[in-house]
């Protein structure tokens, strides 16, 4: 039997990466060693909800080749450095999204994941999503054609309250196109399975401008193929709302159709030809899925162990957001 992969948490500053190392010790391919955090508040909640040990500087953790792999949910800026120090030491990276805020720092990672024989990849979690791979299994085998156009929504909900001040600060949380939209870019590439070609978005403050924050977004990708993906995304969601938000996903094909919601419930519809089948699943109360992250963990060990090629590679990673980025961009230009 292999030894267990020695796994760390670089970087409490999102619930996510607690998420991540909750399904990393139900895993017997890793053991969670540790973590690492400056903030003393955060690093005590993490590591008292994890049972683990916990110090303030990821270097020490390196330097002493205590760790084999990490998931690293640091501040959004500060994310790309943690990343290609980890790679240089030939550690495995599993990075929160979003991984840059920048176009600097997307090429800073792209050129340490190519000179690294670690594993890269990104928790773009709809990959991981049961109805998503249901869906995508459909596409795969024909059952509406070929595609010609998909529509994507992803309102979340703030709590505001419960926001750190960080995420205030664009120049520090990078905006809501790479906290949000980025998910259904990501999900366009894979469904459509074909590169954009072309990027249009915008971005606006309904609610929360007044906190310095973009809380609407919508993008437009034509892809190499010239289909078209549409995909929008808020942090509009009220706040009593019984749910964090409400995700839809419709794409069109010259077969059929398909259309996801994962909300207060779950269902997967597949138009066939006619034919209509659909699936449910568990009732969703949160954004947090456990079905979808300890997919996700899963896939990652079997990239580290060598079994699999990851489902999302360096390069989906450094793609996806390379187009949000492009896309934020776009925006931005308009504003």
């Amino acid at each position: 039997m292999e030894h267990p992969i020695r796994f760390a948490v670089f970087g409490t500053r999102h619930w996510h990466v607690l998420e991540i190392a909750e399904a990393v010790r139900s895993n017997d391919a890793f053991t969670l060693v540790g973590l690492a955090e400056p903030d003393t508040e955060s690093r005590t909640a993490a590591a008292t909800q994890l049972g683990v040990p916990a110090i303030t500087n990821y270097q020490e953790m390196l330097e002493n080749e205590l760790v084999d792999a990490v998931v690293i949910g640091a501040i959004n800026d500060e994310r790309a450095d943690i990343i290609c120090a980890s790679l240089a030491a030939g550690v495995h990276v599993l990075a929160d999204k979003p991984m840059v805020i920048s176009h600097e720092q997307l090429r800073a990672v792209e050129q340490a994941a190519s000179v690294s024989d670690a594993v890269l990849s990104c928790a773009l979690s709809l990959r991981f999503t049961p109805l998503f791979v249901a869906a995508k299994q459909a596409i795969e085998r024909g059952d509406i054609g070929d595609i010609v156009g998909s529509y994507a929504q992803g309102p979340h909900k703030l709590n505001i309250a419960r926001r750190p001040g960080w995420m205030f600060e664009r120049h520090r949380y990078g905006g809501s196109l790479l906290d949000l939209t980025i998910h259904d870019v990501d999900a366009a590439r894979w469904m459509h399975q074909v590169e954009p070609a072309m990027v249009v978005a915008d971005e606006g403050a309904a609610r929360f401008g007044d906190h310095g924050l973009s809380d609407y977004a919508s993008v437009y990708l034509r892809m190499t193929n010239e289909t078209v993906a549409i995909c929008r995304s808020s942090w509009l969601t009220p706040d009593e709302d019984p749910t964090h938000g409400d995700r839809r996903l419709i794409i069109e094909g010259t077969e059929g159709h398909l259309e996801i919601v994962d909300s207060a419930t779950r269902s997967l519809l597949i138009n066939k030809r006619g034919t209509v089948s659909s699936q449910t699943a568990e009732a969703a109360t949160s954004v947090a899925q456990p079905d979808a992250m300890a997919g996700l963990v899963e896939d990652f060990a079997s990239a580290i162990q060598g079994n699999t090629t990851p489902v999302i590679t360096a390069f989906d990673a450094i793609e996806s957001h390379r187009w949000t980025l492009a896309a934020r961009d776009d925006a931005e230009s308009r504003t």
